[in-house]
């Protein structure tokens, strides 16, 4: 079997329900994983997926306990929360005469709520693959298919014998929001579009508008037949023919005649220009055989998945490449075929790198980023000369969240630091690294005034009433400490190491957890472990595990390896697994992500080796639930993958990877010439004596044949290459890895 037929693209698809909806399964549904079932190709610019609601904490455009589709949008975002951005130029094949509108579009200024275009759908007509999209539209008898290129979508739409065949394409439609204004020019061979859909924050999108998101989207378009006639709706009004238009809230319609043969739309984007956009469709749209375009998309997703190639039950594959598939969605390419792409509102060029844009870097740094520099570094690489120029062009410090080069302040702490330290101490090295180092030098001296509370981490040690800040701001000074001594600066490597110890000053060791502490240095209030107040998406219990690089001096605070191991146990053993959300271990939400891997460090890893298991078995699943909370840009299929190659990167920029039982009996990567040493071989075959679904527990590891009696490897060692073998049990061996 080819491996893009492994990948299950409805997994995830759950998005917010109000009022913590039940679904039949007795699961809570609210606050799901919010993935697109649509088409995409691996890092691409285009996802041409369906949209069942615009509105709520939706960000993926599509619900899958929604019963009706109102379009398919050609740009979205994957698993993220705060309202979302995108799902621009929405395309809905229709028959007859419907309303021009969507009634479940919330943000539509005409008669919103009332029954509009929408159709309802059922879903075992849908088919989701890898690239490629198709759907029955009940209401009108349309079967619409979707699949794409890495800059271009195609539609596919084929209508019944009769009932007038019309295409409707809203230019006014954007995620979180509205475009602002549209601009629409229609050629006269009567096949193709031109428009430009501008999007400022003001018009709403990611957050609302308070990530300040702004963007254009132009779009070069054609339908495979002439159109008979056309026009342009516009906030109610049917104003007929116009081969030209600039609108609020327009939507663009074309008719077909009866018995047209399935029609095709093909369209080239750019944030740009519709030029760019015009030679986009040109150099990658050129034909119009739609099965050819979806079979060349399933061949580019097996070229990408095949980075990792692995065996074990069909089951256990489709979880783990459908992880691995939504890990190589973003950070997408954002240039155009000659190079052009737009920065912070720029437009610059490059034939150096590709431009890439969806950083998520609060949840990304933890799992995906330390999995792509093994997996793809070159798309690390891409991303860290991103922020740079980001930063650059904005004279401040590296986006922590970033779209269009933009930082939008979403989240807290500095993960672009992090995930550019981590790729330096890795041999990571094809961007400014100067003008990187001037940029975290700056950040960490306090010159980007109100960012992340720096002014306040200087002057008290701590930030008054912040625990998640401070704790964040204390690891990313050691990332960036370790990137100054790996870079020759070492008084200043030295600087920041004794800076990365602030999180003491915010540790109780009377309360035995982390503490908010005021200005004047008293303790403040606290309502018990449980309390959120300082804690961003956490609470106490959670984030005071938070200080991946000083796990000793952590054990020591909280009372010695037993009672640390002790409240580790209690901990993950209140949690539910399966859970949306959880007060103690919630792998639903990025804090958590490293507490697993801590028994490594404390003297009892098969405990690591049975809660890893724990995880991988319970908040991961088949289906629309399939993830226990939002996918988060990569990060909760990042976490699953690299654990199922059997390590996590619990401590960033520190080459140690901490070892777990593998999920599958056999994995195998294959190593970059570029960015990995490949002193051994050019693969890294990971592999186990017995079937890792019923042996939870490591009896022993050698690399290359040498034993390793530690819980860890390290980067050198995995990017030599060879083979990193597993014995296995199915009781727990307490003496192996224990570090003394």
């Amino acid at each position: 079997m080819e491996l893009f037929q492994y990948v299950d693209p409805i997994v995830g698809t759950v998005g917010d329900i109000p009022n913590g909806g039940i679904f039949p399964n007795g699961l809570p549904a609210a606050g799901g994983g919010k993935t697109y079932p649509g088409a995409v190709a691996p890092w691409g610019m285009v996802q041409f997926s369906p949209d069942t609601i615009t509105g709520g904490d939706n960000g993926c455009g599509y619900s899958c306990h929604h019963e009706t589709i109102e379009g398919f949008s050609i740009n979205h975002l994957s698993g993220v929360g705060w309202y979302g951005e995108l799902g621009n130029f929405q395309v809905m094949p229709v028959t007859g005469r419907p309303p021009f509108h969507s009634g479940t579009n919330a943000h539509c200024p005409y008669q919103p709520g009332t029954p509009g275009r929408e159709s309802a759908f059922r879903h075992e007509t849908e088919q989701a693959e890898a690239g490629s999209y198709a759907v029955t539209l009940d209401r009108y008898g349309i079967r619409a298919e979707t699949t794409v290129t890495l800059r271009c979508g195609i539609m596919r739409m084929a209508f019944p014998a009769s009932g007038n065949p019309r295409v409707l394409i809203d230019l006014s439609r954007r995620v979180g929001g509205c475009s602002e204004s549209q601009q629409l020019k229609v050629l006269e061979d009567n096949q193709t579009i031109e428009c430009s859909i501008r999007c400022p924050y003001t018009s709403g999108g990611w957050g609302h508008g308070d990530g300040h998101v702004s963007y254009t989207l132009h779009v070069y378009a054609q339908f495979s037949h002439p159109f008979t006639s056309f026009g342009v709706w516009e906030n109610g009004e049917d104003l007929g023919e116009q081969r030209e238009h600039s609108g609020k809230v327009s939507v663009f319609y074309a008719d077909f005649p009866e018995g047209t043969e399935p029609l095709l739309l093909k369209a080239g984007v750019s944030y740009i220009s519709v030029e760019n956009a015009r030679e986009n469709l040109q150099a990658e749209a050129p034909h119009w055989d739609f099965d050819r375009y979806r079979a060349d998309a399933a061949t580019l997703w097996n070229h990408q998945l095949a980075r990792v190639t692995a065996e074990g039950s069909k089951a256990d594959l489709k979880k783990f490449y459908t992880c691995l598939y939504h890990v190589f969605l973003d950070p997408r390419i954002n240039t155009d075929c000659c190079g052009d792409y737009v920065s912070a509102g720029q437009v610059k060029h490059t034939d150096r790198f590709f431009s890439r844009t969806v950083f998520s870097g609060w949840d990304v740094y933890r799992s995906e980023f330390p999995l792509l520099t093994l997996l793809q570094p070159d798309a690390v690489n891409d991303m860290i000369n991103t922020l740079i120029e980001a930063a650059d062009s904005a004279d401040g410090p590296l986006p922590r969240w970033e779209i269009f080069g933009l930082e939008t302040g979403c989240m807290v702490g500095d993960p672009g630091a992090i995930v550019l330290a981590d790729a330096y101490c890795k041999g990571i090295r094809d961007y400014d690294t100067e003008k990187a180092w001037e940029i975290c030098k700056k950040l960490t001296e306090g010159g980007y005034p109100g960012r992340s509370g720096r002014e306040q981490m200087l002057q008290y040690g701590y930030i008054p009433g912040d625990i998640s800040q401070t704790v964040e701001n204390a690891f990313a000074d050691w990332c960036i400490s370790r990137f100054a001594d790996a870079s020759g600066h070492p008084e200043e490597a030295a600087s920041l190491l004794r800076q990365s110890g602030n999180w003491r000053n915010i540790f109780d060791t009377d309360f035995g957890w982390m503490r908010r502490k005021d200005e004047q240095g008293r303790w403040m209030e606290e309502d018990g472990i449980y309390d959120i107040r300082g804690c961003v998406e956490s609470n106490i219990f959670q984030q005071s595990w938070f200080v991946p690089h000083d796990i000793d001096s952590l054990i020591d605070c909280m009372g010695g390896k037993e009672v640390f191991c002790e409240k580790l146990e209690r901990f993950l053993s209140e949690a539910d697994l399966t859970a949306l959300w959880n007060d103690a271990y919630n792998h639903s939400n990025e804090p958590c992500h490293t507490v697993a891997h801590l028994f490594n460090h404390a003297g009892k890893p098969w405990r690591t080796q049975y809660w890893v298991r724990r995880i991988q078995n319970e908040a991961y699943r088949a289906g629309a639930f399939g993830y226990c909370g939002n996918e988060d840009v990569g990060q909760m299929s990042g976490w699953f993958v690299l654990t199922s190659l059997g390590f996590h990167s619990t401590t960033a920029a520190s080459g140690r990877f901490d070892l777990n039982t593998p999920y599958l009996p056999s994995q195998t990567i294959q190593l970059d010439p570029r960015y990995h040493s490949r002193t051994v071989s050019d693969r890294l075959i990971i592999e186990t004596d017995r079937d890792p679904k019923e042996n939870w527990y490591i009896r022993s590891v050698t690399l290359n044949g040498e034993p390793i009696n530690r819980s860890y490897v390290t980067w050198d060692e995995l990017t030599a290459g060879g083979v990193l073998h597993f014995d296995l049990s199915p009781e727990p061996c307490v003496d192996w890895g224990v570090e003394k």
